[in-house]
């Protein structure tokens, strides 16, 4: 009896976990169970696994359901061990992100009192209230030191330009040949000054002009080319898509009223002047949280990691069975696509997207294009509809024998990365202005 009753408590205990997955799935079936691979992935697999744990519990003679409960535990154990281990290593890639200051950091950063630590638009036009897009804040701070991370006792910063953007002044002082729009991956998060992508384009020729912020998704990316676009009137301008956080971060920004008014061709993107206001309320606001430590605390309360370590996320990255959310059809992306081309037409510019995959999709035995290129096959498709070129990263990516090792442990890219997609973007800009240049001697 004893023997029965400990065979059924180990299944169960394995049953429980296989089982949180499916039940997870189901309550978010459209992000998790509405496509075929997802619902295999997330509640088919899972979910055998668990009843069959739980018939094996309940039905099979106890010795061998006590010898099956041991062993699946032990392989649970194994993973969990697994998964402690990267979230250990990772913990300090966390702490760097989010801005930890050792103490001769902090004393730095206490000296400079143009040090601001990284920042999003998003959070920020929240804590202020912003109503009016033309008063919105839509860059950064000017003049500033900007931190971007702190790995390894260092602080990596750079110094934002007249309208806070991390370039180099002197990059106004002549027609600006490329604006680059996005979010962290343009703003060059954690790589030296002159690593990033658009310092990169600058030494391929290309007067470039990066205008990007953390946490941007495209309709910030809109506003931003609205904002700034008429100023420098860029011969090129190129929206930067993330695919791994870019659509959902679209889809809050559609739910922000003042921002959706992006897409109406009677907007009105405001100046710096207009926002100036915002700038020296969100510099406070800067100024309050520069003063309070980052600590472990902030990692469990500002990011996933307690939910992703019970879900043995890093682990199963490592075998490439971590997929993305379903991607559901926004029709508003294309219209922002049609608004950006519209506006850089104004001035004679011409508008192209770049897609940058996410590391994951390169990552292990298992990893399964066809889930990740679902949302790929929404954004080309709206590309297309729109007359609008694409600049594939995924598949230049492909073509390298190993395109992780372009990424860096956060998931950015790296200096090899920077370069690589500064190359690309470079040689498709110089086949577009030849053919430009052939079609007008033509004429």
């Amino acid at each position: 009896m004893i023997k029965r009753k400990l065979g059924i408590l180990i299944c169960a205990l394995i049953a429980v976990y296989l089982l949180m997955s499916p039940a997870y799935a189901l309550l978010n079936f459209r992000d998790f169970a509405s496509e075929l691979p997802l619902f295999i992935r997330y509640v088919a697999i899972p979910g055998l696994l668990g009843v069959a744990f739980l018939a094996t519990g309940l039905f099979a003679k106890p010795p061998f359901a006590i010898a099956v409960g041991v062993y699946g535990l032990s392989v649970l154990a194994a993973l969990f061990a697994f998964e402690a281990f990267l979230t250990f290593q990772s913990i300090s890639v966390r702490l760097a992100m989010l801005g930890q200051l050792n103490s001769a950091q902090a004393e730095t950063v206490e000296q400079d009192k143009t040090i601001v630590r990284g920042f999003a638009l998003g959070s920020l036009n929240r804590f202020l209230g912003t109503e009016e897009l033309s008063t919105a804040l839509l860059s950064g701070f000017p003049n500033s030191n900007v931190v971007l991370c702190t790995p390894d006792n260092q602080i990596i910063k750079y110094t934002a330009d007249r309208y806070g953007f991390n370039n180099p002044d002197e990059v106004y002082d002549k027609r600006v040949d490329l604006m680059l729009l996005g979010d962290s991956f343009v703003e060059g998060f954690c790589l030296p000054p002159g690593q990033d992508i658009a310092s990169r384009l600058r030494l391929s020729g290309f007067s470039t002009a990066g205008a990007g912020i953390r946490g941007n998704g495209p309709l910030l990316e809109l506003a931003t080319l609205g904002r700034f676009g008429p100023l420098l009137r860029p011969r090129h301008v190129l929206m930067v898509f993330f695919e791994g956080n870019d659509w959902e971060n679209f889809e809050t920004e559609l739910r922000k009223p003042w921002l959706r008014h992006a897409l109406s061709p009677t907007a009105h993107f405001g100046t710096q002047s207009t926002a100036q206001q915002a700038l020296q309320e969100a510099r406070a606001i800067l100024n309050r949280n520069n003063s309070k430590p980052v600590n472990f605390i902030d990692i469990l309360t500002r990011t996933a990691m307690l939910r992703n370590f019970i879900a043995l996320q890093q682990t199963f990255t490592r075998l490439g069975l971590i997929y993305p959310k379903a991607a559901r059809a926004m029709p508003e992306f294309r219209v922002a696509l049609r608004r950006a081309k519209t506006l850089t037409a104004g001035w004679g510019g011409k508008f192209a997207i770049v897609y940058v995959p996410r590391v994951d999709r390169f990552i292990g035995p298992f990893s399964a294009d066809r889930v990740f290129d679902q949302l790929r096959t929404i954004v080309t498709d709206a590309a297309a509809a729109e007359e609008i070129e694409f600049i594939d990263l995924r598949r230049a990516l492909e073509g390298q024998p190993d395109p992780a090792r372009l990424y860096a442990p956060d998931s950015h890219f790296n200096r090899d990365g920077a370069a690589f997609a500064a190359d690309v973007i470079s040689r498709h800009l110089e086949t577009v202005d030849r053919l430009s240049r052939t079609a007008t001697n033509i004429r």
